[in-house]
């Protein structure tokens, strides 16, 4: 049985899964399914079509399956998650692309972490498919703990946290981009509430499929366009969300990730994920892809609590 996204919700404590969907036949029965087998029970999975399409036969009957859709077909992957979070009913909320999976124990690892901590978020998975080509993770044996924001912007990779929905409070994906949309929204996030908790083990795969956004022809010149855009914003005075005084790192953070996509057109590699975890081992001076590992200073030190932790 499918629930319609106006119907009270009452229940346990749990997460609102938020799912966008633009012409995701071919991939979002596996994205479904991932959060049907999640060890933790306590859940809603919003579906968000913006494509117009009704993937009812697509999907099996569950009564904590939410569909809805956006106002208008294609407005964007933003309007799509904000559409969502309107949508939630649960005290957490997380987001899954439809052409990405989870592993079986995301939220039960993530769930109690984020109710404890405010945000938390696993390692991701970045794996070719179909197939078995490239596959490496994000972080390599990164410290559990929690991190300040600048530690999770020097991954120019998205991030898929587990939330509070207060500490989201009013902050919003903006819709006018569509690239880089969730990296503006997770960083001045994480930002504003100080750091986030890292569990080391892959939760989250993201899946490499030919033709996908992360692989298409143009994905570099979209890339920069983006980029080119939140930068002027920012040196306009535009926070984009971001805490006061963290507006200059947010500007060096995006930066970063709009030079590094530019190399990744001159490096002849396939994927920009090998490339930038490659490139970030080169930066801090490692032999393996572990991130923010310097030459000299050891391992990142996961920050205090009392120092970062706001309720």
């Amino acid at each position: 049985m499918f629930r319609e996204s106006g119907d009270c919700m009452e229940g346990l404590r749990g997460v609102s899964v938020i799912m966008p969907a633009y012409r995701a036949g071919a991939s979002l029965g596996a994205a479904v399914r991932s959060v049907l087998a999640q060890t933790y029970p306590h859940w809603e999975l919003i579906v968000v079509a913006d494509d117009g399409a009704d993937y009812r036969a697509l999907l099996p009957e569950d009564p904590r399956l939410v569909l809805t859709r956006t106002a208008a077909k294609a407005s964007g992957p933003s309007a799509a998650r904000n559409r969502g979070l309107d949508a939630a009913r649960y005290p957490l909320v997380a987001f899954l692309d439809s052409d990405d999976v989870w592993y079986p124990d995301k939220l039960a690892v993530l769930a109690p972490l984020a109710a404890a901590h405010g945000i938390a978020l696993g390692n991701t998975r970045f794996c070719e498919y179909p197939g078995r080509g490239y596959c490496a993770n994000c972080w390599q044996d990164p410290a559990e703990g929690r991190y300040g924001w600048r530690f999770f912007g020097e991954a120019s990779e998205s991030l898929w946290p587990v939330y509070r929905r207060e500490v989201i409070a009013g902050t919003r994906f903006l819709e006018s981009l569509r690239f880089a949309e969730d990296a503006v929204f997770a960083l001045s996030v994480i930002a504003g509430h100080g750091g986030a908790y890292l569990y080391p083990r892959p939760l989250h795969e993201y899946r490499l499929r030919p033709g996908s956004l992360s692989r298409s022809e143009d994905t570099v010149r979209r890339a920069d366009e983006a980029y080119a855009w939140i930068l002027s914003a920012l040196r306009a005075g535009d926070r984009l969300a971001f805490p006061p005084g963290a507006a200059a790192e947010a500007i060096a953070v995006f930066e970063r990730r709009r030079a590094l996509n530019r190399a990744f057109a001159a490096s002849g590699m396939r994927f920009f994920q090998e490339f930038e975890v490659r490139e970030r081992s080169r930066r801090f001076g490692m032999d393996g892809p572990r991130s923010g590992i310097a030459r000299s200073g050891g391992p990142p030190r996961p920050v205090s609590r009392d120092a970062t932790e706001r309720t």
